[in-house]
């Protein structure tokens, strides 16, 4: 599941990294501005979905020590 997901964003990333190639050069600053803004949060989601997979992983092979009960 988080593998299709971290899939599925950079795919996302790159159709938007192509639509914005092939515009026209001369922008006007508040486009380029809203470029900016998407691609920083596309990396943001990209690092957050990785981060969990690798908190995930790390917890599923190094499970906490259950709890001593009545000593």
């Amino acid at each position: 599941m988080t593998q299709a997901l971290i899939i599925a964003v950079a795919v996302a990333g790159l159709a938007v990294a192509w639509r914005n190639r092939h515009r026209v050069a001369g922008g006007n600053r508040i486009e380029t501005f809203r470029t900016r803004i998407k691609i920083i949060f596309l990396v943001l989601a990209m690092c957050s979905i990785c981060s969990k997979a690798v908190v995930h992983t790390w917890r599923h092979f190094n499970p906490p020590q259950p709890p001593i009960i009545g000593t």
